[in-house]
């Protein structure tokens, strides 16, 4: 039988839902328990911020809308079902493969892969109100990209908030069924004036995104009875992957609510020359690859680290850009295609987990 014949006939079977040979054949795992005393508990929510026009839309009459997710701790006994990492599992699998760098049809029976939180479960009932902290996804990313953080921060009592940067993130899908692509690409490999052009107002749409879910929280905190009243709006923290650690670090300096600021593999190049001049004298971390192949990315994060009075970095050899998220995680085979480097996942989770939780614990007066 000719080649093409052999993958013609393996697509067949996949695309007629025989899903299960694949999922021997490419396994994909659960997410790993997190390590911290607490259950997860998770919620969705849509907000539209009515003060912002959508810059990603020829209507004028568009509004900005968000889709996040909250993680936090729970009571909720064990033995109920988790929830599967995909909302919306066949919208998101083209997201995935784009992530992950896995082809579409090795990636159906994501489906079934779980997570470690119970929807809409309680939340922890404490005295006190709990840590917040903010993620940010990278350029064609999603809320979710980085779930084993957001659940083993939430087993440690700091609770998680995440939103989809609409038409930033690879694909956000609205309760009312619309859904707004993924349209940040700069498919002109834009420089100089150009590039600041073309970045400049996605990052501060980004910030402006995170600078109003910290307004929801605090609007809605005052409800009776409201969730968000249980969660601080002030030294709250930040991080995010890739763009979104250029975004955490400009929300970090734009935001006095906001006292740390952590980039997993941050991108720096789009921060502008003014903020890397400047520092910040607030705790700042920055954990990713010991290179990148534009210089410009740590040329900048070095001058932003000697201008700042608490901000430090961890450069790991033997990893990649999407180490830095969920994406290695749910198989070996990310290696396999060079999107994952030389630390098995054991260790790149206790890497990442670690330093994580190091740095946020380190700042919360609990």
């Amino acid at each position: 039988m000719r080649y093409g014949s052999i993958v013609a006939l393996m697509l067949g079977l996949i695309t007629s839902g025989c899903s299960t040979l694949v999922s021997k054949v490419f396994p994909l795992d659960d997410l790993p328990a997190p390590s911290g005393p607490h259950n997860v508990g998770t919620r969705f929510f849509e907000w539209v911020d009515t003060t912002r026009e959508e810059s990603f839309t020829e209507n004028p009459d568009d509004q900005r809308r968000l889709v996040g997710q909250i993680w936090y701790p729970t009571d909720f006994a064990t033995g109920e079902v988790s929830i599967p990492y995909l909302d919306h599992p066949e919208q998101r699998l083209d997201m995935l493969a784009y992530q992950s760098g896995l082809p579409r049809f090795m990636l159906r029976h994501m489906q079934r892969v779980k997570t470690n939180a119970f929807l809409d479960a309680p939340l922890l009932s404490q005295s006190k109100k709990m840590p917040l902290v903010l993620f940010s996804h990278g350029l064609g990313g999603m809320k979710n990209q980085n779930t084993i953080q957001a659940e083993e921060l939430a087993s440690h009592g700091i609770a998680v908030v995440s939103v989809d940067h609409a038409y930033d993130a690879f694909l956000t899908i609205f309760s009312d069924g619309s859904t707004a692509d993924y349209r940040a690409s700069d498919d002109e490999n834009r420089t100089g004036d150009d590039f600041w052009a073309f970045r400049s107002p996605q990052l501060n749409t980004r910030v402006a995104d995170l600078v109003f879910v910290l307004n929801e929280i605090e609007r809605r905190s005052e409800q009776p009875g409201s969730i968000w009243a249980q969660f601080q709006s002030d030294g709250v923290g930040a991080f995010g992957h890739s763009f979104g650690g250029a975004t955490a670090l400009m929300l970090l300096v734009k935001d006095q609510r906001v006292a740390k600021a952590l980039a997993l593999d941050g991108w720096m190049v789009p921060v502008p020359p003014e903020i890397i001049e400047a520092g910040t004298e607030k705790p700042f971390q920055y954990l990713g690859q010991a290179a990148w192949s534009d210089p410009i990315n740590y040329n900048k994060l070095d001058a932003f680290l000697s201008a700042s009075s608490q901000a430090e970095q961890q450069l790991v050899a033997g990893t990649k850009h999407f180490d830095y998220s969920d994406a290695p995680q749910f198989s070996d085979l990310t290696k396999k295609f060079g999107l994952s480097g030389e630390l098995s996942r054991p260790e790149l989770r206790a890497l990442i987990n670690e330093s994580v939780l190091s740095f946020f614990d380190r700042f919360e007066d609990r």
